[in-house]
């Protein structure tokens, strides 16, 4: 048992005695909240440790890898390159860029794209060329995208399921 000298802090105040409380997990900054209480944490271990990070993006208001952000970015640059390549006339060369940045905007941003644009913006991404086709059609077959038309709604479900029997077509 502690003596009374022993239990006093350095101001002379009383201490509570120390408790050990095994957690499986911290945040990175060590802040835990107890009981509705903010605590300190002061982490001592006995042996190895391991930091796992699990690193997410939010796209098009849907949680996912950067690697799978960065597939579905690999996507849009092809679409551009073939707008460059493609015989189009230079309005409508124009036309399908802005078609393809209101694309990538809508499904870039932080926020659940809006359907409408979106939507709009993609329908006319399929009239300009075959090639352009195939590389919109690759776009909305990642699964990253069909998450996001998914968070969207029906509307934006039932286009990804046009384009997929589309795409079908095209296979016979």
């Amino acid at each position: 048992m502690m003596s009374a000298s022993e239990n006093r802090g350095q101001n002379g105040m009383a201490r509570r005695p120390a408790i050990n409380i095994d957690i499986d997990s911290l945040s990175v900054t060590g802040h835990v909240v107890f009981a509705g209480r903010d605590g300190q944490v002061k982490v001592q271990t006995g042996g190895d440790v391991a930091q796992h990070t699990n690193q997410t993006v939010t796209v098009g208001g849907v949680e996912t890898t950067p690697q799978e952000f960065d597939m579905m970015l690999q996507c849009f640059r092809n679409m551009e390159d073939t707008i460059k390549k493609d015989n189009l006339a230079s309005e409508s060369r124009e036309a399908a860029m802005h078609d393809l940045h209101t694309v990538e905007a809508q499904l870039t941003s932080s926020k659940k794209p809006n359907p409408r644009i979106l939507i709009r913006a993609a329908k006319s991404l399929l009239r300009f060329s075959p090639a352009l086709t195939a590389a919109a059609l690759t776009l909305f077959d990642q699964p990253l995208v069909g998450a996001i038309l998914a968070s969207v709604g029906e509307v934006a479900i039932n286009f990804q399921e046009a384009l997929s029997g589309q795409r079908a077509a095209k296979k016979i």
